[in-house]
Formats: structure tokens, sequence, C-alpha cells
């Protein structure tokens, strides 16, 4: 079954997966992404400094997740928790 996720969903799970070094293949699979649409997002998070590339030397070029996207993908947590507790509260008001 497949649903559409939404973008911060798709960047939450992107910085997830790149707490170690991964090249685009391996970030590829580990969003279920296409090469098309992980290379967008890729670039997206190297403009806002939130993944730096790194370069072997052997032609094998990584990405890893940087202290700035490391704070980013916790607050995006923290607010995920909190609007999920606010929907679980008022589900419970409407059935009171």
């Amino acid at each position: 079954m497949h649903y559409k996720r939404e973008g911060l969903d798709i960047i939450m799970m992107l910085l997830s997966s790149m707490k170690e070094r991964r090249t685009i293949t391996q970030i590829m699979h580990a969003a279920r992404l296409d090469t098309r649409t992980s290379s967008k997002y890729v670039q997206i998070l190297l403009k806002r400094g939130l993944i730096e590339r790194i370069d072997d030397g052997g032609g094998r070029v990584c990405y890893n997740i940087t202290e700035k996207g490391s704070r980013f993908l916790l607050l995006c947590e923290e607010l995920k928790n909190i609007l999920k507790d606010n929907a679980s509260e008022e589900i419970s008001l409407i059935y009171i």
C-alpha cells in the first residue's frame, strides 16, 4: 500500500538515516525514494547546513548529519510528539 508522505517526514527520515555516513544510494534505500527525489532532498539539506558532504578521496561521496541537522531533527521529533499528544486529547474530549 502506498501513502503520500509529507516533506517534513521525508526530511526527518533522511536525517535519521544520516547519523552515520551514507552514500546517496544508501540514503535512497533508507528513505524508499527514487534517485531524483533523493538528490533533490539531499541538495536542500546541504544548502541549509543540515548535512555535510564528505569525499573520502577515493571517489566515494558520503553524507553525514551536522550538529545543526541533529538539533533540527530533535526539535521536529519533539514537535511531532506535542502535536500527537494534543490530537489525542482533542479526540478524547470529543468522546466524553
